[in-house]
């Protein structure tokens, strides 16, 4: 018996929910149309798929969607290849999601929520007033049937008024996410030569303006077919040689009035969607209006349940399937809410589903493993009254999700569903009327043969995906391939006459399925597919690169997600250091996405080679993940495949580390300078010459460099003198020159440069200022930048404890250089206290601040009014209890004492005293420093803000820990005005590539 038979349901629909269905409603319609009668939703599947043309002509007649023709014939072949749904009947994707006046066009169609902003919303008849205007904008370009028009846009109420404008004219619509590089955004729109771009030229919830306008225009450069460049917001234009023109001032313009959408033939092109890339370039896959918006339709009402009423909120992007789907929800009644951004913190999304009531929410595995993993409970912290379904896609979701859903979220179905870009629809999905079972994903699509093809694994219950039956949204065809061999090629070739999916699969007796992984080589990282080839092709303009193999290792990172593994062969003569992988990061991310840069990069030998010359991945996907390598008789070297296996890089982390070997005595000072810098990055070789910042250097490195320093010399330089030796040739200089100053000073000079007034920015709390050398880099000012150091890391002078003496002793620093104002000052972390306190003494004696900038400044919880703390306080006591309930009891006991512990050194803290616990690196740091930080603690929990009469600006990171203090509050209500400026990254990224480019950006436009 199979591993699935003996299972009970964790939810089963009610007697009225059946009854009150719509699939219910639409099975009945058919009995009694075709005078039968099916017992079960087994019998109804087995009529859909065996009568499918008689199915579909019943559904379209049922659906009620606006067309005209004829619907004989239904479809033109047998064959999935080569058919053609409905070549008699026209209609028009627009027209049948914004169909319907009267008290209809009253009723919510959208609300889009971006961050802090407020939400947009839309009627019915506010959305086609919109697109009735962005239509006949659009028009006026000379926008026709059959036109490419291409989008970079976030999720917003902007682009879908975009996608519906363009496809009520019968234009083909391709969209990108902003935060795609021009190059990934090239490889696709290249190949369409589209008449428009669209885009968002500002988007505060991802880079700075800037930086997405040399995108856009570099992304143009590569499109010569376009007539013009169209932006959706008021962003700053792209400098590009093509005419540029805002929509909002052309919707202005354009005039209104009835709709000049024509209806257009079935098979017509409306979108054009990509693949990930896994065997070249992405492919460009066309769906006609009739397959998307007739499966979308049939999905939406007849296995989701969607109707009037409901509201839909998928957690997507515009440049995935999932944005489409949820857009064609209009055409079912439903409202769509959209949200466009990162994630504050785990619980954002669920306070949007509780704030907007949504009914229907779509996410992904990942997002609910973040939450289970976060201990955040929804269903216990929020109302969630209005939600009835929770539907996941986009990675496999295993079992202990969905008791997660059950015991922490609410009792309502949480439907898998699992399909494609390739089909624009699902082949496995939810049902209103079926239980349902952990790990399992209740049937297949109605009218769609789905099977599992046997002999594709040794598990014989498991299979290649394939679909035998023709079905509407069957892509039809490839952009550019005329023959279609590359459609054959892609989805035909393997069995031929039937579509081949590239997903394993397996299904019980009863039909529920469960999905096993890609076979075809695409990478799914936390609920992200990415093709490898793509990743290959980015690589090549790294010459040291010989040969490469990306592949996806499971459970391999903290919250048991996958991570991407990236074995490099490299040219005779490299090897891979720190720099070269740094580059490799770097490129991949600027070029391709974020999605595209690897967890780790190892070097190898060897790569498992075919007899026929070709890279084996999946031998080395066996490799690394712990499976057995079969048909090693087919590898021309799979000795190989053993040291992948050992390689240190792809084993868990070894916090224990040997000593390091003792250095050759007499070395020449630069060659023993040479051999700590090789030793303590970790690169060989190091030359004279190189940068310790362009190496990627910390602030940890630099005490251990500086301490080895002193170790061998006897001379104890300040580790800032980094910024004024940062090369070996420096530092060798200096150590010999007998008169160079070891004097200590708290004022730092991080960049010389600039004729305006100079920024002081404050060190955090742990007192050094290396930490601030790549803000200072990025800045797009014209400014000096100096830092302030602790007064306690020159080991003769006790550090200051209080946020007050530090303020007082460094407008003492800075003054000696700038006498009188206008000052600029900011703080990193805790320093945003110091300059904070700067500023209301500056302010009290006279003198004009103007700027204060907080850069991830918390505030004491201390400093909370009693019923917030105790809120507070409530919150974290539910973690725990969470978190102790999902543990075995030898785990909770030691989470227990950790938990104490941690409560004790805050007491401690508060109290004046040093904490027990130490951060991991702590121990290394000379004792000094540690009573550097030891005082920052203590300074950050006795300060209490008192009130500054100007404006702060708080740079405020969006991946906020769930369980932190939020200080915007109390900020708020120690300023007369606070601006909040979002930026990428956690407390720790957010001042270190590729985020502090969007931090410097965004201070430079207020310096």
């Amino acid at each position: 018996m199979d591993g699935m038979s003996r299972r009970a349901a964790i939810f089963t629909p009610g007697p009225a929910i059946i009854t009150a269905s719509q699939m219910t409603a639409f099975l009945q319609f058919c009995a009694a149309r075709t005078g039968r009668r099916f017992a079960d939703h087994g019998a109804f599947h087995r009529f859909s798929v065996g009568e499918f043309r008689l199915f579909w002509r019943l559904f379209l007649e049922w659906s009620g969607l606006p067309w005209e023709g004829s619907v004989i014939p239904a479809c033109s072949d047998e064959r999935c290849e080569h058919a053609s749904f409905f070549p008699n009947l026209r209609l028009n994707y627009t027209e049948s999601l914004l169909q319907g006046g009267g008290r209809d066009a009253q009723r919510p169609a959208l609300t889009a929520c971006s961050g802090e902003l407020a939400p947009v919303r839309l009627t019915r008849g506010e959305l086609r007033a919109r697109t009735l205007r962005a239509g006949a904008a659009l028009s006026a370009l000379g926008i026709v049937p059959g036109d490419r028009v291409v989008a970079i846009a976030g999720n917003t109420a902007e682009a879908v008024v975009a996608a519906l404008a363009a496809t009520a004219l019968g234009a083909v619509f391709a969209t990108s996410a902003p935060e795609m590089g021009a190059t990934s955004v090239i490889a696709r729109f290249g190949q369409l030569a589209p008449a428009l771009l669209l885009c968002h030229l500002r988007s505060p919830q991802r880079a700075a303006p800037a930086l997405t306008a040399e995108r856009v225009a570099e992304v143009a450069r590569a499109l010569p077919s376009l007539r013009a460049i169209v932006a959706l917001d008021d962003g700053p234009a792209p400098a590009v040689g093509v005419p540029f023109l805002r929509l909002s001032e052309m919707m202005a313009a354009a005039p209104g009035g009835a709709p000049p959408w024509p209806r257009l033939p079935f098979n017509h092109p409306c979108f054009i969607l990509f693949s990930s890339g896994t065997t070249g370039r992405p492919k460009c896959l066309v769906h006609g209006i009739g397959g998307t918006l007739i499966e979308h339709v049939k999905e939406h009402r007849l296995h989701c349940d969607l109707r009037a009423g409901d509201k839909i909120f998928f957690h997507t992007s515009t440049a995935w399937m999932m944005w489409h789907w949820q857009l064609s929800a209009l055409a079912s009644g439903a409202e769509i809410v959209l949200h466009d951004g990162p994630l504050a913190d785990p619980g954002a999304l669920w306070r949007l589903v509780s704030r907007e009531q949504v009914t229907v929410f779509g996410t992904s595995p990942a997002y609910l493993q973040l939450c289970q993993d976060a201990g955040f409970a929804p269903g216990r912290e929020l109302s969630l009254a209005s939600l009835r379904a929770v539907l996941s896609t986009g990675s496999v979701l295993h079992d202990g999700q969905y008791d997660w859903v059950m015991e922490s979220v609410k009792h309502v179905p949480l439907q898998s569903i699992s399909g494609g870009t390739d089909i624009i629809g699902c082949f496995v999905l939810g049902n209103p009327n079926l239980p349902v079972y952990r790990g399992e994903i209740q049937c297949r699509s109605l009218a769609l043969d789905v099977q599992a093809q046997p002999g594709a694994t040794e598990n014989a219950r498991v299979g290649e995906l394939v679909c035998r039956n023709p079905f509407p949204s069957r892509p039809l065809g490839l952009h550019g391939d005329a023959g279609g061999a590359g459609f054959h090629a892609a989805y035909f070739s393997q069995n031929p006459g039937v579509w081949t999916h590239g997903d394993f699969i397996e299904f019980t007796a009863e039909g529920t399925a469960r999905i096993h992984g890609r076979s075809d080589g695409v990478l799914n990282i936390r609920g992200i597919r990415v093709g490898p080839a793509e990743i290959y092709r980015l690589l090549r303009s790294i010459p040291e690169i010989r040969e490469a193999i990306a592949v996806e290792q499971a459970a391999a990172m903290e919250f048991g997600g996958s991570r991407m593994v990236l074995l490099l062969m490299l040219r005779e003569g490299t090897i891979l250091d720190s720099a070269l992988t740094l580059r490799i990061k770097k490129e991949l991310g600027r070029r391709g996405s974020p999605a595209h840069v690897p967890d780790v990069i190892a070097q190898v030998r060897a790569l498992p080679l075919t007899h026929s010359g070709k890279l084996s991945a999946s031998a080395v996907r066996d490799a690394i993940n712990g499976r057995k390598v079969d048909n090693l008789e087919a590898l021309r070297n799979p000795d190989c495949l053993d040291a992948i296996r050992r390689h240190p890089a792809l084993a868990a982390p070894d916090r224990g580390q040997e000593a390091p070997p003792a250095l050759p005595a007499g070395l020449p000072l630069v060659l023993l300078l040479q051999a700590i810098w090789e030793r303590i990055f970790g690169i060989v070789p190091i030359g004279p010459d190189d940068n310790f910042f362009d190496l990627d250097g910390r602030s940890l490195l630099a005490f251990i460099l500086f301490t080895e320093i002193r170790k061998l010399t006897g001379r104890a330089f300040p580790v800032t003198t980094i910024f004024e030796a940062p090369t070996i040739a420096g530092l060798a200089a200096r150590l010999q020159d007998d008169n160079s100053a070891d004097a200590f000073s708290c004022l730092v000079c991080l960049k010389r440069e600039g004729a305006g007034r100079p920024l002081f920015i404050m060190h955090g709390f742990g007192g050094n200022v290396l930490e601030l050398a790549k803000p200072a880099r990025f800045l797009r000012c014209d400014r000096p930048v100096y830092a302030l150091q602790a007064r306690g890391l020159d080991p003769a002078q006790e550090p200051h404890d209080r946020i007050e003496d530090m303020a007082e002793h460094y407008l003492g620093e800075i003054r000696a250089l700038q006498p009188h104002g206008p000052y600029a000052l900011a703080g990193f972390s805790t320093g945003g206290l110091v300059a904070f306190e700067m500023a209301r003494r500056l302010v009290r004696g006279g003198e004009v601040v103007e700027f204060v900038g907080l850069l991830d400044t918390e505030i004491h919880e201390r400093n909370l009014p009693p019923t917030q703390l105790l809120a507070l306080q409530l919150k974290r006591g539910a973690h725990v209890a969470g978190r102790l309930c999902a543990v075995s009891p030898a785990r909770s006991i030691a989470y227990v004492r950790r938990i104490a512990s941690l409560a004790l050194d805050g007491a401690r803290i508060r109290s004046g005293r040093s904490p027990r616990e130490r951060l991991p690196h702590e121990d290394l740091l000379p004792p000094h420093y540690v009573h550097v930080r030891d005082s920052g603690r203590r300074a950050f929990a006795a300060y209490a803000p008192g009130f500054y009469p100007g404006t702060v600006t708080l740079f405020r990171v969006r991946e906020r820990h769930p369980l932190s203090c939020d200080p915007l509050p109390l900020w708020r209500a120690a300023a007369a005005e606070v601006e909040v400026c979002p930026v990428p990254g956690t407390h720790v990224t957010f001042i270190e590539e590729p985020n502090v480019q969007v931090l410097g950006d965004e201070m430079g436009r207020r310096l």
